[in-house]
């Protein structure tokens, strides 16, 4: 089979491997539609420092099952799936609670669970990292089922009141979904920022009032149209130490800033304005098994809205040139999906 080899910063190659193994418990997967995750770009280039020379990438993945181990009952040669990226543990205080994208000795196919991951033409995952989805479904809207999960995750980390004004710096791929899942809780006073006018555009589209972070001045703005008041929750979905300021400087006293991107190594804010402001921050890191099958659930209903984030579609042997391309800001693209 083939697989797309990281061999280090901006190094990419298409090999021929053998067929991964599988055990008991595990599944083979063939590659049906994979995502293009920004930080996969990330790694491609080094900055993250997440993923290790000589390991396949892609965690966003929908695909078919080939075949199941001894052991499985629930998943059979042929459904489709979306994959739940992490494995945990399953014995620690974490993933008994529920938690098992916070365990410590988690693993995350395509990050840091060995070599495999779903850039390749078949991979393998255990039978918990497999959510069956409609056998008609789209399996490049499948996919979804990740970053879907990021956001919902993001959005119970700060279990806003309906009534409440909210704020997203950065209209991504989390950020756009950030929107529609808002949307679709019924949340009404969402505002979009970004410098980027083409993912404003969408990000209207969706029901967000938009924010030119270049040409506006986001606080004058949300202060305009909400009869002078500030931002209770701002959703920070860039991960820069420059886009973290500005979703504290946007939070508005006894306010929550709850922090999704996780680019930069570290950023700085004035202790005595987040004390005195009783300003919360909350990470927000991956998602639970509850969230991503609640994500499975919404992705036939979303699929309108989730296809407009599609920008296109490679093969496996053009990922690479893909990859550089987005790397170097040369394609300026929301979610490229590797056909399977």
């Amino acid at each position: 089979m083939k697989i797309l080899q990281f061999n280090g910063p901006w190094q990419f190659s298409i090999e021929e491997a053998p067929m991964p193994s599988f055990g008991p418990d595990e599944l083979l997967v063939h590659s049906d539609a994979v995502g293009i995750c920004g930080s996969d770009v990330h790694g491609f280039t080094g900055e993250s420092g997440r993923r290790k020379p000589g390991m396949v990438m892609g965690h966003e993945a929908a695909g078919t099952v080939v075949e199941v181990g001894a052991n499985i009952q629930s998943v059979h040669p042929g459904d489709r799936v979306a994959v739940f990226p992490t494995l945990g543990c399953g014995v620690c205080r974490y993933c008994l609670a529920g938690q098992e994208h916070i365990c410590p000795d988690k693993r995350i196919l395509g990050v840091n669970a060995g070599r495999w991951g779903a850039m390749a033409d078949f991979f393998t995952c255990h039978q918990r990292q497999a959510f069956r989805i409609d056998p008609r479904a789209d399996p490049e809207i499948g996919l979804f089922a990740e970053p879907l999960s990021v956001a919902l995750h993001a959005i119970n980390r700060m279990n806003p009141t309906k009534d409440a004004i909210l704020a997203i710096v950065g209209t991504g791929t989390i950020g756009l979904a950030l929107v529609v899942l808002l949307r679709e809780f019924g949340y009404k006073s969402i505002f979009a920022i970004d410098k980027i006018e083409e993912k404003l555009v969408l990000a209207r589209s969706f029901g967000a009032k938009t924010i030119h972070a270049d040409g506006d001045n986001p606080a004058q703005v949300i202060a305009k149209e909400t009869n002078g008041r500030r931002a209770a929750g701002i959703f920070e979905a860039v991960g820069g130490a420059a886009t973290v300021r500005t979703a504290y400087d946007l939070c508005d006293f006894g306010g929550t800033v709850v922090l999704i991107g996780n680019l930069a190594k570290e950023f700085a804010l004035p202790l005595q304005g987040v004390t005195s402001n009783e300003t919360t921050l909350r990470g927000s890191y991956g998602f639970s098994r509850n969230e991503f099958e609640q994500a499975v659930n919404l992705i036939a209903k979303k699929e309108p809205e989730l296809r407009r984030f599609i920008s296109g579609s490679c093969a496996l042997d053009e990922t690479p040139g893909v990859m550089e391309r987005m790397a170097r800001g040369e394609l300026n693209a929301l979610k490229m999906i590797i056909r399977g």
